[in-house]
């Protein structure tokens, strides 16, 4: 993670169908991306706000790291979800990405990055 600080650069995936964290809702973001904000941006015992919690993340990276969490959300769907991953969260069950974790590199020899034989 120091090598991106220094590069300037925050290689981080964005949250899509093999992410760990992927809900239902469709602009998520990761939880490292929070973190790496509540970790700049704040000290420990401190207050994050979120006035557009949507499923939670910045909830999540608050309470990773020692801080309290304020979060608002008009759709009541995403409460529920949140209120599901906190819980997971709690019990230790939440499927996160680690921050720091290296991006996939893939090789060219997945399925997905060959040519479909009908357009050899």
């Amino acid at each position: 993670m120091v090598h991106d600080w220094e590069d300037g650069v925050w290689d981080i995936p964005n949250v899509k169908a093999n992410h760990p964290e992927k809900t239902e809702h469709p602009r998520q973001f990761p939880v490292e991306l929070v973190q790496r904000c509540v970790l700049a941006l704040t000290q420990p015992g401190g207050v994050v706000f979120d006035p557009y919690c949507g499923v939670g993340a910045t909830i999540i990276a608050a309470l990773q790291h020692d801080r309290k969490a304020i979060a608002a959300e008009l759709d009541s769907n995403y409460i529920t979800i949140t209120r599901e991953r906190l819980q997971k969260f709690v019990d230790g069950e939440l499927p996160l990405r680690p921050l720091g974790k290296p991006i996939h590199e893939p090789s060219g020899k997945e399925r997905a990055a060959q040519l479909p034989l009908e357009w050899k």
